[in-house]
């Protein structure tokens, strides 16, 4: 058939369906606004509407949702009062005398490896949110081992001041051979982040596990701790250990997560397609079912068209605009968290696995943490825990790992910053979080 031909008869269908929506037109415009049917349709669009007008106040801090906001979503509210708390606790903590050494054996290590960076040094924050408002009986569990990573620790703003001493346990500084530091010398003048990076945390990963305590906390030096971090760590971890493990061995205790990545993610999207479809199927199953006990003149053709192929699919491209976290929020409690965890902000392990990953991370040498982390859990079959809603917040706007612009920027945001978790900030000003409403 020819090109010519094929394009008249296009336009004459064409035609044909133009002068029939114009002949029906007042038909239908009475229908929908005189006929139970119209209304109904009428009803929907506008409840639709609103719909989408409440999940644009509801969702904007939902960072899987067609509706988030990143002008507020970032909005800093409890980190921001917690981290007043933690600076005039530092500022206290200036006139101390140096900590005394404790006798009895730390139920928790907890080591913070830190490096000068250019501005704020978030690891003032850091430590005075993790020491601030524990108990005496609290603070003697915990050994606290502050490693500065140069290899002229002079050259870090915070040694030497008074605080630093006064709330670690342990200051510490590489203490290597000569060739060993020399390598690390020239890692750092090469800004080899990765292989510096992964050899600073196995060092104070070692350095803790040598301590004997039970559990080994690995904390980045820009995050900040919710009031009371400690007695909920040390509940969940004594619960994965008793309880929920049941005898299978596990990696770790993540005390931070982004819930970027908990939304729906395009590998399962043939399992997404499928259920839709299913959706849009019952519904004709249903109408049709009732059509045939004498519904005939109710759900007409059109009725049924309309309702499959507009209605139906409409709500359920709502349902995925909404965002997974705000249709199925996040409840309080500890999961398995075997993939889409991010990022390495805090880790807990048990002293028996402390080891096994000082060795693998030895082994690797070069990459990012959390990455290796991930791939040595999933080789080894390991169970990976998380508790919700996150205990770390991080606060860094720049990264000690560089790249921070690179393809993983958005939103105007360095890719550090878009390190976030959204959850964290519903917190209220006593540790105790309250959502009001989904991500909202």
């Amino acid at each position: 058939m020819k090109l010519p031909h094929i394009s008249r008869r296009i336009a004459a269908t064409a035609q044909l369906v133009i002068y029939h929506v114009r002949d029906q037109a007042p038909g239908v415009a009475h229908d929908a606004i005189h006929t139970p049917k119209g209304w109904t349709l009428l009803s929907f669009v506008i409840i639709y509407l609103l719909t989408v007008a409440y999940l644009s106040r509801a969702s904007y801090r939902d960072p899987t949702s067609a509706f988030f906001d990143p002008q507020h979503g970032y909005d800093r509210r409890y980190s921001l009062h917690r981290q007043h708390e933690a600076e005039a606790f530092i500022e206290q903590a200036n006139s101390s005398a140096k900590r005394p050494a404790t006798l009895i054996e730390p139920e928790m290590c907890i080591g913070i490896a830190t490096i000068g960076r250019p501005g704020e040094q978030y690891v003032r924050t850091t430590i005075g949110s993790l020491v601030e408002g524990l108990t005496k009986r609290e603070r003697d569990e915990i050994h606290l081992i502050t490693f500065i990573a140069q290899t002229d620790p002079h050259e870090h703003p915070i040694y030497g001041e008074t605080w630093l001493e006064a709330l670690s346990d342990q200051v510490l500084s590489y203490d290597v051979p000569r060739e060993e530091r020399e390598h690390l010398k020239s890692l750092e003048r090469n800004k080899n982040y990765r292989e510096k990076g992964i050899y600073d945390y196995s060092y104070v990963l070692d350095k803790c596990a040598a301590t004997g305590a039970t559990w080994i906390a690995i904390i980045e030096d820009d995050t900040i701790a919710v009031a009371g971090w400690y007695q909920r760590a040390i509940a969940a971890l004594k619960k994965i250990d008793s309880e929920l493990s049941k005898g299978k061995e596990w990696l770790y205790l993540r005390l931070f997560f982004t819930e970027e990545f908990l939304g729906r993610n395009s590998e399962d999207w043939l399992y997404y397609l499928a259920n839709c479809c299913g959706i849009i199927l019952l519904s004709a199953l249903v109408l049709g079912t009732a059509r045939s006990f004498g519904y005939q003149k109710v759900i007409t053709d059109l009725v049924l068209g309309t309702v499959c192929f507009a209605c139906v699919p409409a709500c359920i491209l709502l349902y995925f605009l909404a965002g997974k976290l705000s249709v199925h929020p996040l409840t309080p409690g500890i999961y398995e968290m075997p993939k889409f965890g991010c990022c390495g902000q805090g880790f807990v392990f048990a002293r028996r696995t402390a080891p096994l990953v000082v060795h693998h991370l030895r082994e690797k040498k070069v990459g990012f943490v959390d990455m290796l982390v991930e791939e040595w859990a999933n080789e080894a079959d390991l169970a990976r825990w998380v508790i919700m809603p996150s205990l770390l917040q991080h606060i860094g706007s720049t990264s000690s790992k560089g790249d921070d612009f690179g393809g993983n920027a958005k939103h105007d945001r360095s890719v550090a910053e878009k390190i976030w978790n959204f959850g964290f900030e519903l917190y209220d000003a006593k540790g105790h979080w309250k959502p009001s409403t989904p991500m909202g």
